[in-house]
C-alpha cells in the first residue's frame, strides 16, 4: 500500500510512473485527502528546488518535476471539486511577473488555492504590470498574487505593486498584494511594497484566508 512518503520520494527522484501510481492509489484507497497529496508534492518540489540550487539537479530536473506535478494535479483536482461545493472562499488574481517564465511555484499555489475553495484567475507567466491592473479593474479580486523565481522579477513586482497602488484613487479599490517564490523574503517584500509574502504554497493560502477574513470584518 502506497503512503504519502512513497509519493514524496518518488517525486523527489523524478520517477513519473511511481509518482502517478502513488497518487492514484492514495486517492483510490482514501488513504489521504487531496489537500495532503498536494502538500506532499509541494514539499517534494521544494527538495527538488534545493537540489537544483546546490547544482545536484539541472534545469531539466525542475522542468520534469513540474510536468510530473501537473499529472498529479490533473488526478487530484477532479477529486477536490466535489468537496468544495458552490461557495468560493474568495477570488485571487495570480501570475508570474514580467521577465520571468517560471510557473511551477505559481501552478502549485493556484492548485492549493483551488483546493481550499478559492476562485483563481491565472494570468500565466511573463505578465506585464498593466495586464495585472486591467484584470484587477475587471474582476476586483480579494487578493492579488505575484510570483517570481529570479532576481529580475523583483523590479517587475515593485513596478506592479506601485501601479496598482497608484490606481486606487481613480478606481476606489485596491486588493492586498502577496508576493511569492522560493527566494522571496521579508526584505524583498518591503522593497516591493507588497502587503505580505510567502515562499510556501500552503502558507500562502493561509495568508489569503486571513486577508479575505480581515476585509470581510472591515465591511461587516
Amino acid at each position: 500500500m502506497m503512503t504519502l512518503e512513497d509519493l514524496r520520494i518518488a517525486l523527489i527522484e523524478l520517477d513519473e510512473k511511481r509518482t502517478v501510481r502513488s497518487a492514484q492509489e492514495l486517492l483510490a484507497n482514501g488513504e489521504a485527502p487531496p489537500e495532503s497529496i498536494l502538500s506532499t508534492c509541494h514539499n517534494a518540489l521544494r527538495v527538488v528546488g534545493e537540489r537544483y540550487e546546490r547544482q545536484e539537479y539541472f534545469l531539466s530536473a525542475l522542468i520534469m518535476a513540474g510536468e510530473i506535478f501537473t499529472r498529479v494535479l490533473n488526478l487530484v483536482e477532479p477529486e477536490v471539486k466535489p468537496i468544495l461545493g458552490e461557495k468560493s472562499s474568495g477570488k485571487v488574481v495570480l501570475g508570474t511577473v514580467a521577465g520571468d517564465i517560471h510557473d511551477i511555484g505559481k501552478n502549485m499555489f493556484a492548485s492549493s488555492l483551488r483546493a481550499h475553495g478559492f476562485t483563481v484567475v491565472d494570468l500565466g507567466v511573463d505578465v506585464a504590470p498593466q495586464i495585472f491592473l486591467e484584470e484587477i479593474r475587471r474582476s476586483r479580486p480579494d487578493v492579488v498574487g505575484l510570483s517570481g523565481l529570479i532576481v529580475r522579477a523583483f523590479e517587475s513586482m515593485k513596478t506592479t505593486v506601485a501601479l496598482v497602488k497608484d490606481d486606487e484613487p481613480k478606481s476606489g479599490y485596491r486588493p492586498p498584494i502577496v508576493i511569492g517564490g522560493a527566494i522571496i523574503d521579508s526584505r524583498i517584500c518591503r522593497y516591493c511594497g507588497a502587503d505580505s509574502w510567502s515562499a510556501d504554497a500552503i502558507e500562502g493560502v493561509r495568508i489569503c484566508e486571513r486577508l479575505v477574513a480581515a476585509r470581510a470584518a472591515q465591511n461587516a
